[in-house]
């Protein structure tokens, strides 16, 4: 009898614990109408939400990245969620898109990535990759990036792709290769 109260205070801290624990399913089940990706998760589900992004046998060894809270910054100002050592890094969403975004890629893909996000000419010496698997959207090609993404007008919708980064001297490689988001082709 005199153990109850201790029996009640235990029972009720699981149970504000299991309502703050973040539902995992949602890192990889389709947004809602309406809503957009966001950071406001916990490190489990951006674990979880970015591990999504490419095939078990990369990402079970990759490191795991957040976005920086500026994402100019560039990917040096993320940190760390998870450590890994396959040279894959893996990134959840990022925020205000209409879809689950995540993207795992390789050393000379994050190379190309932070110098893209600095705002500097990429020197890329070999072929980079990067899997999506999740898919993405994006803003019309050429718009300015809208600040609230309730007020883009048009989304465009790419499902589960991979994306390939070459040297400059190897571009013509891609040449007659589709990078019109609007034409519906691959």
């Amino acid at each position: 009898m005199t153990n109850i109260p201790l029996y009640t205070a235990i029972g009720l801290v699981a149970i504000s614990l299991a309502a703050r624990a973040e539902d995992l399913s949602t890192a990889t089940a389709p947004l809602p109408p309406g809503t957009f990706t966001t950071s406001a998760h916990s490190d489990e589900w951006k674990i979880a939400n970015a591990l999504s992004a490419g095939p078990t046998t990369i990402t079970e060894h990759a490191t795991v990245v957040d976005w920086p809270a500026n994402p100019k910054d560039g990917m040096s100002h993320g940190r760390v969620l998870r450590q890994g050592n396959n040279g894959w890094t893996c990134m959840p969403d990022v925020p205000g898109r209409p879809q689950h975004d995540p993207m795992c890629v390789d050393e000379t893909m994050m190379q190309w990535l932070m110098a893209t996000l600095a705002g500097k000419k990429p020197n890329i010496d070999k072929v980079g990759l990067s899997y999506m698997l999740m898919g993405e959207a994006r803003q019309g090609q050429g718009a300015s990036p809208a600040k609230d993404p309730a007020q883009v007008k048009e989304w465009f919708y790419v499902g589960p792709h991979v994306m390939i980064v070459l040297p400059e001297t190897a571009q013509d490689a891609l040449r007659g290769v589709n990078q019109d988001l609007s034409n519906n082709l691959p």
